[in-house]
């Protein structure tokens, strides 16, 4: 050894005139015939072949040979595992003698390179001399199976963090073979102690994951990642104006201040503050709340300054004890081989990312509870582990109508940090403190910019076709924006109304029609698209009625089984399993372990699977009018109510439909001719009825649940059929009338769906899907209607007395004659409602919108009006006796 403590390592000379040559001739041959020979998915046997020919020849066991080996070895994973990451892309089969050639001419590029293996080697394995010759050799062998330059360069560009990954893998597999390194070198990887490893070996996982391919792409997030921008909120103090009064709720009454995330949770790390160690990241769904999280650990991971912990929620079961909970996952995962959060063995310091507090609303029956337990459970940890010092910071992302419901749990304004698009109009900059101007940048021009160089789609900014006002909401959110450039690459068109559910049908079909030449991928060989799209929507079925997310090839047959589409799946491939798992991997999902030995596959995003499911939901309630038509005309044809219901039942029975779902249901129902949907409306109005006087009949189902789980399903398939009622009726803007079977049968079904409040918000889902709906003459006194969405209903002379309305929506209701003697109607919106006759005595209508209202003859005496907004509205006739109009606006 040199005083530099290092030593040059070239292939050994014995090696160079063997028959079998542990050179990369015959790794790039591998390769190439495995493409050739079409070994599709088993990758590892190529590489298994590559590595088992080096150790079979009999190497010594000098250090430089023994350093060679441990190089060559990793480099052929993380060449085999990008090959196998990009398959879809390698379509063309050159002949062998073509690829012989090519392969002959590539290894001698590499021959007379020589590697210095020394300390800096293994504290920066990403700056190995080899690793450029070997990217621009490989980028040659990718653009001879006619993947395009750009596609080349990006995937041999992604070689450097692959092979640290597969380096630490190699050394952690094979500690025994590679002993006499570290006698000759004093590294902090070759020295580590096996704990050390495995957190050297996470941390390598980590970065390799933000450059794993996207969907079917040659590129990873790291290369079309656009940093994010943030806001937190911070109280307004002091006096407002009226009109600023008026017009904005108290839940709005904040500043919003603008910042770079990443730069503001980079200086939340630095300063370590132990009473300020939880953030929280909100977002809506496809907002990049993931992505950032995973590219953040990433960051973190290669800076090396503090351990980050990686948790996606969905793979995560809480428990009473975080640091168990968090036990079990770190031995489930793998890499590491303690549990960090041991008080005793854990880390000094740590940070956890908890990606994705929505999903556990899907591994329980009361979402809201659940969250809240482990926001509780993380809080009391934090507090725990940072009576001294500062030992845990925790970063926890999650939709915002979950974080929303947890928002008491955060005291601290700066806790909670609200994620925006990647372009806000000039118009919405008012609403914003922008002191570094981050919203005059429109983010979306660098996106679309990255996509082009990363796709070799030669896109320097937005598509003009795609820069257009109505599509602003649609191209500024991270997933819809890359959903969008999937489909305008395929079909060089676009959907401009804006309808989300348009987009993703557009998606499908160019995934279905997605091809390179006149490529297709196996798994869709020869299916139509509606059948492709038909399996898809039972796979999100069978993901809805698990925990949301994920499901087996097991289930996945089942519920084809039960639909009776076996022999579209048997049309994938002869065996069924086979064929679900090709088509699984083709785009929308990703394998992710094992459960009950059957492979377990999850959606690479969750907003796939609720757009899935609610066209499998609209698909349902179609077949339902048709049988119930059917039975009608021929009683020995179709299914009467009962039937109907069952069915409806087994759809919706097992999983509730919360927001994000029912949106998709309600674009869906946008995109179905008009006419249907109005039939549909009716049907379901009728099915309403027969249900509330017979019951839903889960008598029938097979087999049948105990009592509790009875009811829990009943429950959720009647929130449904209120809930898809509401989607029709969002598209006619009809009021059907319902048969109430007595006047308190609705506020008796209402009150059952509802259930008891654990929360003061206002969004309880079902009041949420009351629009249009008939209610009139209904008795709904002292009802708890906080927050309902009321617009356009029918509430003639329903008994509203003393109901809570408190910031309802009863927009265009119409009101008239109704009873609403003492009811909160505080800040309710009453804009154009119809108020004609209605007793409104005492009634508190404390900021209240009533523009365009009309009060003709209602009853205001003692009516509490105090800022109250009553431009335009009738008020002829009406009794003001002793009512407070202080501030109204008239």
């Amino acid at each position: 050894m040199s005083n530099t403590s290092g030593f040059s390592v070239s292939k050994p000379v014995a090696l160079w005139n063997k028959p079998i040559k542990a050179d990369f001739k015959e790794l790039f041959k591998s390769l190439g015939k495995g493409v050739i020979d079409g070994v599709l998915g088993k990758w590892e046997e190529v590489a298994k072949d590559a590595v088992e020919a080096t150790a079979a020849l009999g190497l010594a066991a000098a250090p430089e040979e023994v350093a060679w080996l441990l190089i060559y070895r990793s480099l052929v994973e993380a060449i085999v595992s990008l090959v196998k990451g990009n398959q879809e892309l390698l379509f063309e089969k050159p002949n062998e003698s073509d690829l012989e050639l090519l392969c002959d001419r590539l290894n001698h590029s590499l021959e007379s390179i020589e590697l210095r293996i020394d300390q800096d080697f293994f504290r920066r394995p990403k700056d190995l001399p080899i690793l450029e010759a070997i990217k621009a050799a490989f980028a040659d062998w990718l653009k001879y199976f006619s993947v395009n330059e750009a596609q080349a360069l990006t995937i041999s560009h992604r070689l450097p963090t692959y092979f640290v990954f597969a380096l630490h893998e190699e050394w952690a597999k094979h500690p025994e073979k590679y002993a006499c390194l570290k006698e000759e070198l004093d590294t902090p990887f070759t020295q580590a102690n096996e704990r050390e490893q495995s957190w050297q070996r996470y941390l390598a996982w980590l970065q390799k994951q933000v450059e794993e391919p996207m969907f079917l792409e040659a590129f990873g997030l790291k290369q079309v990642y656009v940093p994010l921008h943030a806001y937190l909120k911070q109280k307004i103090g002091g006096k407002k104006p009226e009109e600023f009064e008026r017009r904005v709720r108290e839940d709005k009454k904040y500043r919003r201040v603008v910042l770079d995330l990443e730069i503001e949770l980079e200086a939340w790390l630095e300063k370590g503050d132990r009473n300020d160690a939880i953030r929280v990241i909100s977002g809506g769904p496809g907002s990049g709340k993931s992505s950032f999280a995973k590219i953040f650990a990433a960051n973190q991971a290669e800076k090396g300054e503090i351990p980050v912990l990686f948790i996606p929620l969905h793979h995560f079961e809480p428990s009473d004890d975080l640091v168990d909970a968090v036990g079990n996952f770190v031995r489930d995962d793998g890499f590491l081989r303690h549990n960090p959060l041991d008080k005793d063995k854990g880390d000094s310091r740590l940070l956890i990312i908890f990606d994705g507090i929505d999903e556990l609303a899907m591994q329980g029956k009361i979402a809201t509870e659940i969250a809240q337990k482990f926001v509780r459970e993380v809080q009391k940890k934090v507090e725990w582990f940072n009576v001294r010092k500062t030992c845990l910071q925790v970063l926890i992302s999650g939709r915002e109508l979950v974080v929303q419901a947890n928002i008491s749990d955060f005291r601290q304004s700066q806790q909670i940090l609200h994620i925006l698009p990647y372009f806000v109009t000039e118009y919405e900059r008012n609403n914003y403190i922008d002191d570094r101007n981050l919203l005059q940048q429109d983010q979306r021009q660098i996106w679309w910019q990255k996509y082009g160089n990363a796709s070799g789609r030669a896109y320097d900014c937005l598509p003009e076709e795609l820069n257009q006002d109505n599509l602003i909401e649609i191209t500024a959110q991270p997933l819809l924006n890359y959903l969008v450039a999937l489909s305008f690459d395929q079909q060089k068109k676009f959907p401009t109304d804006g309808n989300l559910n348009a987009i993703y049908a557009n998606l499908l079909t160019a995934v279905y029609q997605r091809g390179w030449a006149s490529y297709q991928h196996p798994a869709i060989r020869g299916i139509e698209e509606k059948d492709f799209v038909r399996v898809l929507e039972e796979i999100a079925l069978a993901s809805w009625h698990g925990d949301g997310r994920t499901t087996t090839v097991r289930k996945i047959e089942t519920h084809c089984e039960q639909d009776n589409l076996k022999n579209l799946l048997k049309k994938f491939h002869k065996s069924t399993k086979l064929g679900v798992t090709r088509l699984l991997i083709a785009f929308y999902f990703r394998e992710i372990g094992v459960e009950d030995q059957e492979k377990t596959f999850e959606f690479t995003h969750k907003s796939f699977g609720e757009y899935l499911t609610a066209k499998r939901i609209v698909r349902e309630v179609r077949l339902i009018h048709k049988k119930l038509k059917d039975c009608q005309n021929d009683p020995d044809e179709g299914w009467d109510e009962r039937e109907a219901l069952k069915r409806w039942a087994i759809l919706c029975g097992l999983s509730h439909i919360d927001q994000y779902l029912f949106n998709f249901v309600v674009d869906e129902m946008c995109l179905q001719n008009a006419s249907d949907v109005g039939n549909w409306q009716q049907t379901l109005c009728h099915l309403i009825g027969f249900m509330l006087r017979h019951g839903m009949p889960m008598e029938r189902l097979t087999p049948r649940p105990d009592f509790q789980e009875e009811n829990r399903q009943a429950r959720n398939a009647e929130e449904a059929l209120l809930a898809v009622l509401n989607a029709c009726a969002r598209v006619t803007k009809t009021v059907p009338k319902i048969q109430w079977h007595s006047p308190e049968a609705f506020g008796t079904w209402i009150s059952r769906l509802q259930g008891q409040r654990v929360h003061i918000s206002p969004d309880v889902f079902c009041l949420n899907c009351l629009s249009f709906l008939d209610l009139q003459g209904c008795i709904l006194f002292f009802k708890d209607f906080l927050g309902a969405y009321l617009k356009g209903a029918n509430l003639k002379e329903t008994n509203l007395k003393g109901a809570n309305l408190e910031r309802a929506n009863l927009e265009e209701a119409n009101l008239e004659r109704a009873n609403l003697e003492e009811a909160n109607l505080e800040r309710a919106n009453l804009e154009r409602a119809n108020l004609e006759e209605a007793n409104l005595k005492g009634a508190y209508l404390k900021g209240a919108n009533l523009e365009e209202a009309n009060l003709k003859g209602a009853n205001l005496e003692e009516a509490n009006l105090e800022r109250a907004y009553l431009v335009r509205a009738n008020l002829e006739g009406a009794n003001l006796k002793g009512a407070n109009l202080k501030g109204a606006k008239i």
